[in-house]
């Protein structure tokens, strides 16, 4: 029965905003894909058992079915393009990427990680790239002028580059959005302040129908060094403080949860002034059993869900069994070979799907 109360409260978390007393809703939330495993492994324990208690945890489950597929899709991938039909035109494949800067502070103590990003990027070659924790230098010597560069990689004259910090005029970081089609307008929304989190949009000209392309990055946990070093010492075993960790840890969702219900609000408000059919991509630093996710896709659909495979973990950091960016679209554009790239070049994998107007 307590496995089955915090089951129904994480089904609760997506509808009640963690802007207020609620916020710890979003931990349970968090923990949905865990509390579903328990509750199946009851009931194959009822079943084995031969208990009609088996019922309870079942039913549980029925009741928020919908949630599981946020997490796994069990249909089998054709991994085929789509193709212009009588019922569909302009097929175009769109990715989202959080990029981390092009490996700017060498993370991954590879000096080669930025030319995999961009062999990865010109082999897959999407018509419209979206990416997070965007980075350019105009110094020369800095050898990090991707704004010079990228239109290159990906054959891409069209773009709507937005920083929200720069350094000496010299060094930007912020979000972007490159298009092989025409750009005819576009604008930027930067939630709070210059140096915080954005989202931008850009209306594309893709024949002789226009679509409106969001890009966001919302508010992410912010964890620093010494919280990787409490998560990383719990894993091992290592003696600590877990009482000071812990509670520093818990501030700092708190604090996300609240800031991402207010931005998403923003963001979802803009999408639905849109005249355009919309393609929205982003790292949304949530889970689809959060209320971030369930308030945006409200009216949208999550090309995972329609078209997409296996798990969708799209963090690979210290926790990679979580879905966090996405690529979600109006109603009457239909989304076809979504795929999630496991490529070691980001702390985040790149997805891609390909998206068409419905006649």
């Amino acid at each position: 029965m307590i496995s089955i109360f915090f089951l129904l409260l994480s089904y609760l978390a997506s509808f009640i905003s963690p802007d207020g007393n609620f916020w710890w809703l979003q931990l349970i939330a968090l923990a949905f894909g865990f509390l579903l495993l328990v509750n199946l492994a009851f009931i194959l324990y009822w079943i084995i058992r031969k208990r009609n208690a088996f019922w309870y945890s079942t039913i549980a489950i029925l009741l928020g079915y919908s949630k599981i597929f946020g997490i796994v899709e069990p249909r089998i991938s054709m991994n085929k393009e789509p193709v212009k039909n009588a019922a569909t035109e302009f097929p175009i494949k769109v990715m989202s990427f959080n990029v981390r800067l092009f490996d700017l502070y060498n993370w991954f103590h590879n000096d080669e990680t930025r030319g995999k990003i961009f062999s990865f990027l010109e082999k897959e070659s999407p018509d419209i790239a979206c990416f997070q924790e965007y980075y350019s230098s105009d110094r020369k010597l800095a050898g990090f002028n991707n704004n010079e560069v990228l239109p290159k990689v990906l054959d891409a004259q069209f773009s709507h580059i937005e920083y929200t910090v720069s350094l000496r005029d010299s060094d930007h970081w912020g979000i972007a959005i490159f298009s092989k089609y025409p750009i005819i307008k576009k604008e930027a929304v930067h939630f709070e302040k210059r140096g915080g989190n954005i989202f931008i949009y850009a209306d594309v000209k893709i024949g002789s129908d226009t679509i409106r392309i969001f890009n966001t990055h919302l508010e992410s946990i912010r964890f620093r060094n010494e919280d990787y070093r409490y998560l990383s010492n719990l894993r091992n075993d290592v003696e600590q403080d877990e009482m000071a960790g812990g509670i520093k840890i818990l501030n700092r969702l708190k604090r996300a949860y609240g800031k991402r219900a207010k931005q998403v609000d923003i963001l979802k408000t803009e999408i639905e002034k849109s005249p355009y059919p919309v393609i929205v991509a982003g790292d949304f630093n949530d889970t689809p059993s959060s209320y971030t996710y369930h308030h945006i896709c409200d009216n949208l659909k999550d090309s995972f869900r329609e078209c997409g495979s296996g798990f969708g973990k799209t963090y690979a950091g210290l926790f990679p069994s979580f879905r966090i960016d996405y690529l979600l679209h109006s109603e009457n554009i239909y989304s076809a070979n979504y795929a999630t790239h496991h490529e070691k070049i980001s702390d985040h994998y790149p997805i891609t799907a390909w998206f068409g107007f419905k006649k």
